[in-house]
């Protein structure tokens, strides 16, 4: 299968006002990873696919945040930056605030510690894409981030409870979830702690 951005717009929606309490404090999406802030490679995946219109993956790109300093981090790309003022909510309080501003027919959520995903993976998962399903990545049956969702899920999404998250749609809807596997695990490895964010500094590309 292929990606026809001709078909329907897709927003991408990355999600970085999180606290990062596993990473002891510090602000994992800021700490160096290869040479720039760990947001930045999935801020500048995004970005780069951004305007379907002109050949790339996203129709829109939405960038929340919590703070100025990471603010700062999307403001020399074409990123819509979007201010949480409402963090102490968990992760709904993002979704929320970038579905309520997308009007596209899919959303794509970005955790942002996700530094080593690329456009062969987003294209895998874009091209899976359906009215009123959920797609989402997998390895060896284990499921990860990022997830796309039909725009038939945003009332769902715009009124999760206190401590959801979309995986909690798609518990309740794991008929209509596609897996899409991928060939890898570094692919969607994420980085919850220094540890982990060490021994993927030393993962080949």
């Amino acid at each position: 299968m292929f990606y026809d951005k001709n078909m329907d717009r897709v927003d991408a929606i990355l999600m970085a006002s999180g606290f990062s309490r596993r990473f002891g404090g510090e602000n994992k999406l800021l700490v160096p990873f290869r040479g720039k802030p760990l947001v930045r490679h999935t801020l500048e995946l995004a970005a780069g696919h951004y305007g379907a219109a002109c050949g790339g993956l996203f129709h829109r790109v939405f960038f929340i945040v919590a703070d100025e300093e990471m603010a700062a981090q999307g403001a020399d790309l074409p990123v819509t930056i979007i201010r949480n003022n409402n963090p102490d909510l968990g992760q709904r309080e993002s979704i929320r605030l970038g579905v309520s501003a997308s009007e596209a027919e899919f959303y794509m959520f970005f955790p942002c510690d996700q530094p080593l995903l690329d456009e062969a993976t987003l294209t895998l998962l874009l091209a899976r894409r359906s009215e009123g399903r959920i797609v989402e990545p997998v390895f060896q049956g284990r499921p990860s981030s990022p997830s796309l969702f039909s725009s038939a899920f945003r009332e769902e999404l715009l009124n999760l409870g206190p401590g959801e998250h979309g995986r909690d749609i798609k518990h309740r809807h794991r008929d209509l979830v596609i897996g899409v596997e991928v060939p890898g695990p570094s692919i969607l490895a994420d980085i919850d702690t220094p540890e982990t964010l060490k021994r993927l500094e030393g993962v080949m590309l």
